[in-house]
């Protein structure tokens, strides 16, 4: 029985980590005790049973849904629509679905058939970087391009003052000027 612990201590020195279990199943495989194997190898020994009478190959998760139906609606809809991505194509289906009273598909797997079968939109390219705008606005010549701002001052007193300007885009010129304590109307400059 020592002598089964020594070799057994060596064996999971040498097989630490995720191989431990594999090691202890080959040994109960050839015949070894399992209370033996499990106390040398450091396991208990209804996990080491239960390994041992599991079944080599178990069935994982839940059979697959038939996707040809799903695409076939898919398809339909991305005909129309060809510039749907996959949340607005699963939105009409949950209500194709809700009219028929049937079962909506999960939005993942409108997903995973769409990206199969290459339905998903193509995205737009590299993203450029963001254009740099130094707040000038280059014109040459004079009156092509104008602009106007607006600006509220409040005085000690309580009151405001609004003030609204047009430039001339190409020297700064002020072509118009307003300045009133009254709200401004819409349109105060008319082009």
């Amino acid at each position: 029985m020592r002598e089964l612990h020594r070799l057994l201590r060596k064996a999971v020195s040498w097989a630490a980590g995720p191989k431990k279990s594999s090691v202890a199943l080959d040994l109960v495989a050839a015949g070894r005790t399992v209370s033996a194997v499990a106390e040398a190898v450091g396991i208990t020994r209804p996990h080491l049973s239960a390994m041992h009478h599991r079944p080599a190959s178990r069935p994982s998760g839940r059979p697959s849904l038939p996707d040809a139906a799903l695409v076939a609606d898919i398809r339909a809809l991305a005909a129309d629509l060809p510039t749907y991505g996959y949340r607005r194509v699963h939105a009409l289906l949950r209500r194709q679905a809700q009219k028929t009273e049937c079962e909506a598909p999960n939005p993942k797997r409108v997903y995973r058939v769409m990206k199969v079968h290459g339905l998903l939109l193509q995205p737009d390219g590299e993203r450029r970087e963001e254009r740099r705008h130094d707040g000038r606005v280059a014109v040459d010549l004079r009156n092509t391009r104008w602009c106007s701002d607006g600006l509220e001052i409040t005085c000690d007193n309580g009151e405001k003052v609004r003030v609204a300007f047009a430039p001339n885009c190409c020297d700064r010129e002020a072509m118009g000027h307003v300045a009133t304590t009254a709200a401004l109307p819409p349109r105060t400059f008319r082009t």
